[in-house]
Formats: C-alpha cells, sequence, structure tokens
C-alpha cells in the first residue's frame, strides 16, 4: 500500500511511510527517500540526525479525497563544521503550509476567478491566496522555457469589482504557469517577455491574449508584433 500511495503521490525522492483516512481527508506521513543531507554552511554531507520535525502540508487532492501531508523535515548535524542543519525540501518551502504544486493549481484558479472566490472554494483565507501568489512568483517561476512554443496571456482579478489585477503567462500546450507581472502594463509584460532572451521568443509560435487585457492596451498587437511579425497571433 505505501508503494502504490507513493506512486500516486508523485514526489520525487519522498516515500510515503503511513497514511490515515479521516472521511474526505488523506493524512499521508512522508518523508524523503535519502539518509542524508548537505550542510548550506560548509557543503558537506552529513547522516547524523539530529532531530525529527514534522508538520502539516496541504497537497493537491487524490480523486476527492483532500490530501494533507505530515512531512517529517529532519534535522542534521554537521560533523565538519558541528552545525544543525535542516534538510531542503524540494517540494515545499520552509515554514510553508502547502505544497509548491498546490500552490500553482490555486494560481492556475485565479485565471478564471478572483482572490475571494478562490479563497472561500478552497478553504482558504484571501491572504493564503496572495501568499501563493507571492511564493509562485519567487521561488518556483521562472521555469524551463525551452519548450514553449505557445503562450497565453491572462488576468487575475485580486479583489472583485476594484479593478486590481495581475498577469499571468501561461503554457498553452502543458498548461504550466510560466510568468506573472504585478501589473498590467504594456512596459511590465515586454520587460518580463524580454527577460526570457531572444532564442526563446524566437521560438514561439502563437500568442492568445485575454480580450479585456487587449482592449486595456492600446498598443497590445503592437508589442508582440514586434517580437513575432510573422507568427500565428490570435486575440
Amino acid at each position: 500500500m505505501k508503494r502504490v500511495l507513493t506512486q500516486l503521490l508523485n514526489l520525487p525522492d519522498v516515500v510515503v511511510e503511513s497514511s490515515l483516512q479521516e472521511g474526505y481527508v488523506l493524512i499521508l506521513s512522508v518523508s524523503k527517500k535519502t539518509k542524508s543531507a548537505v550542510c548550506p554552511q560548509c557543503g558537506n554531507s552529513s547522516q547524523h540526525l539530529h532531530q525529527n520535525q514534522n508538520y502539516l502540508v496541504k497537497d493537491l487532492p487524490m480523486g476527492d479525497k483532500e490530501v494533507i501531508l505530515n512531512v517529517n523535515r529532519r534535522r542534521f548535524k554537521c560533523k565538519t563544521c558541528r552545525k544543525t542543519f535542516n534538510e531542503k525540501l524540494d517540494f515545499v518551502g520552509a515554514r510553508k503550509t502547502y505544497t509548491h504544486r498546490y500552490a500553482e493549481n490555486i494560481v492556475k484558479q485565479l485565471i478564471s476567478s478572483n482572490v475571494s472566490n478562490v479563497a472561500e472554494n478552497n478553504g482558504l483565507t484571501d491572504e493564503e491566496v496572495n501568499s501563493m501568489l507571492e511564493d509562485i512568483a519567487k521561488n518556483v517561476l521562472p521555469i524551463n522555457l525551452n519548450n514553449l512554443r505557445r503562450l497565453g496571456i491572462d488576468e487575475i482579478s485580486l479583489v472583485k469589482g476594484q479593478g486590481k489585477y495581475i498577469v499571468v503567462l501561461v503554457d498553452i500546450d502543458s498548461g504550466r504557469l510560466i510568468g506573472l507581472v504585478k501589473e498590467r502594463k504594456q512596459f511590465e509584460i515586454e520587460n518580463v517577455m524580454k527577460s526570457w532572451g531572444e532564442q526563446v521568443l524566437e521560438r514561439i509560435e502563437e500568442v492568445s491574449m485575454d480580450m479585456t487585457l487587449h482592449s486595456t492596451w492600446k498598443n497590445g498587437a503592437a508589442l508582440l508584433l514586434k517580437f513575432w511579425v510573422s507568427r500565428d497571433i490570435s486575440f
């Protein structure tokens, strides 16, 4: 059963140690497969376990079950520099109560909604949703853009009816979020896209833009045409 749950969880280098189901909530106790961790102070590997530290984080659901991970973030002691340190977990940030992929899923929901509605639908507060937005922008983005061929540009309403928006950039083929822009201003979006580099921009074959966003930009089409003069651009 543990092997099956580990495969279903599908987090690299993570194993499910035990599970507990309470109604529609599935609690999975997880830890890293490796028995050692690299000391951030001196760079040496340590297998000397100093302490187990467990805490709960939200993850993507499995079917109709809400998934909570009981994460063991182990604390090691380095025999070289004598310092204690927490192991690095790639799937969750330090002191965060949700996995990176859970936050990314919440941000995707925002594309067709707003912060308040998404928070209510997922049992979160507005502050938690905004925190996930910031977390994705700082710690998950940017991602590898080598396979980007079709780009989607859309907007997220932060507060319904108050005209506060941010812009999201999406890889249409994979459905992955690849960029966040704090304001829906042409130069802000242009700067983010330029930061990807000329090689990435040249490989893009199609751009799809939200109509509301397009009407906000007086020169929206001109911005894209500067990058893809002969490309297939749809609005």
